[in-house]
């Protein structure tokens, strides 16, 4: 059995963090490492700083029924296509049934719009960045 590359696991465990995994599996020459994050651990986002311990504080100060979350697993486009004007920008007024992003999952892109008139307050997510079913989206007020 070979020696444990503790360096290399910390690292991957830094980038899971940042890209917010759950789960990551790798192989080398000679063995294969599955990583697992321990989600009830109350210390896991205090170990690495990034964005989602700021969307979570986000998520509290807000009221939930505020938030369009994303309806399916895919990759966020802000824009209709690359180098052209974002579907909305914060402070920006939107109507029921406005076009607020595009999901793109299995090859199709999926309109997201807002379900209800108000103001976006946030913008959740950035361009181009995979989402999770039901991950918070846009917050309209």
């Amino acid at each position: 059995m070979s020696k444990i590359n503790k360096s290399l696991i910390k690292e991957i465990s830094k980038l899971m963090e940042e890209f917010e995994l759950s789960e990551f599996e790798f192989s080398d020459s000679n063995n294969t490492y599955k990583l697992k994050k321990n989600i009830n651990s109350k210390n896991s986002s205090e170990h690495f700083s990034n964005p989602s311990s700021l969307k979570k504080e986000s998520l509290r100060e807000n009221n939930l029924e505020n938030i369009i979350k994303a309806p399916l697993v895919g990759t966020v486009y802000l824009a209709p296509e690359p180098g052209s004007k974002t579907f909305i920008d914060i402070g920006q007024t939107v109507k029921i049934g406005q076009v607020l992003l595009i999901i793109e999952a299995m090859k199709t892109m999926n309109e997201v719009t807002a379900s209800k008139s108000g103001t976006v307050k946030k913008i959740f997510v950035e361009n181009q960045t995979p989402v999770e079913f039901g991950e918070p989206l846009v917050l309209i007020e």
